[in-house]
């Protein structure tokens, strides 16, 4: 596997420096907050490299910029559009069409910048161009 946002590969193995780490794309910080989107929902759910999640300048508890908000949609819609077990679950969570699922995720959006503020993006994306 890659991480969600840097594109670096992450490990399942125990005790790797590259253990992957299952992070919320709108911070679990928001659970205490006037924030409409369950956070501990599968949409919301992306594996991550350590260095991202939690390291220096890693994401910790801020917000992913809008062009990482275009990559969770995209994976969200992947699962919706294929016969992968959590098709079903992430209809239920964030909508049944796919303009449901976009307008929900940028109100999640604005909702979150609106408490958080700031917006983070890894500092370099391994193998893809910098958005």
């Amino acid at each position: 596997g890659k991480c969600f946002f840097c594109y670096d590969y992450i490990s399942i193995i125990d005790k790797s420096p590259h253990l992957g780490h299952v992070d919320h794309f709108f911070p679990h910080t928001l659970k205490d907050k006037p924030f409409d989107g369950y956070v501990d929902g599968i949409w919301n759910l992306v594996l991550s490299c350590p260095t991202c999640n939690n390291g220096p300048n890693g994401k910790v508890a801020k917000l992913p910029t809008i062009n990482l908000l275009a990559r969770l949609y995209k994976r969200n819609e992947f699962f919706c559009s294929s016969h992968h077990p959590l098709n079903e679950t992430v209809r239920n969570q964030i909508g049944a069409s796919a303009d449901d699922r976009k307008s929900k995720l940028n109100h999640y959006f604005n909702q979150a910048k609106s408490i958080l503020i700031h917006t983070w993006q890894p500092a370099l994306i391994k193998g893809a161009e910098v958005f």
